[in-house]
């Protein structure tokens, strides 16, 4: 499996929302999503569903942008990128795939290819609530047709909580912005938040950079073992 390369300009946080790069058809890969990984993207559900009551709403994650703002003072930059990614993640999912569609590119999407996909966008969209099994088969929908896809969004989204972690703007995060970042989501064990940076910080330098920390996050959706840095602690919380 590839890894990780530090995203283009046109997909970091700080972009537009829907200016993303053109994608050829040489570029589109698929992938499969086994029982192991099912298990992770289930566990990043379970993460980020405050409630508890197994569904998750736009409101949620405009609720989740305002725990993060308060807990790092954010400035209204990160706070707004947070925003962004997390609340109009589906969207800007769907319009991107349904531009490739529109320029007859392999890996685009529509209604038939990933009706589930469609069904969530416009749940989120709506302030609709969108179950746990919806929001799994959504992804395997997409990671069927394009994984890049994919992502081209994630991987700001995950770039976008890493620049709130980063209190001082330095290029790096510490395990105590780490764990306070991870209480944003939920997580109430600080012990294993404290073991979870550990193992994410190879170079065991007490700290790391947004690269490495994206990185990680995508080898959690694509590796299929439940034993990674990342899922290594989640998929046993």
């Amino acid at each position: 499996m590839s890894g990780y390369h530090k995203p283009s300009d046109s997909i970091k946080a700080r972009s537009t929302p829907h200016n993303f790069s053109s994608m050829s058809s040489d570029s589109v890969e698929t992938m499969e999503v086994t029982q192991h990984i099912e298990i992770k993207i289930r566990k990043w559900f379970q993460l980020i569903n405050l409630k508890k009551n197994g569904y998750i709403t736009k409101q949620d994650f405009s609720e989740m942008t305002e725990a993060f703002k308060k807990e790092f003072n954010l400035s209204e930059k990160k706070s707004q990128a947070i925003k962004m990614w997390f609340e109009d993640q589906y969207e800007m999912l769907v319009k991107r795939g349904k531009e490739i569609t529109a320029e007859s590119a392999n890996g685009g999407i529509s209604n038939d290819t990933t009706p589930t996909l469609m069904e969530v966008e416009r749940k989120m969209r709506e302030n609709g609530r969108v179950s746990e099994d919806e929001s799994v088969s959504a992804l395997k929908e997409v990671f069927s047709i394009n994984k890049n896809l994919y992502f081209e969004i994630f991987k700001p989204l995950v770039g976008s909580f890493f620049d709130a972690f980063d209190v001082s703007d330095s290029g790096y995060i510490t395990t105590e912005t780490f764990q306070r970042g991870m209480k944003c989501f939920g997580m109430t064990n600080m012990e294993a938040a404290d073991m979870m940076f550990h193992a994410m910080d190879t170079e065991k330098e007490g700290k790391f950079d947004k690269e490495k920390y994206v990185g990680h996050w995508v080898d959690y959706l694509t590796e299929d073992n439940v034993d990674g840095v990342i899922a290594q602690f989640l998929c046993r919380m």
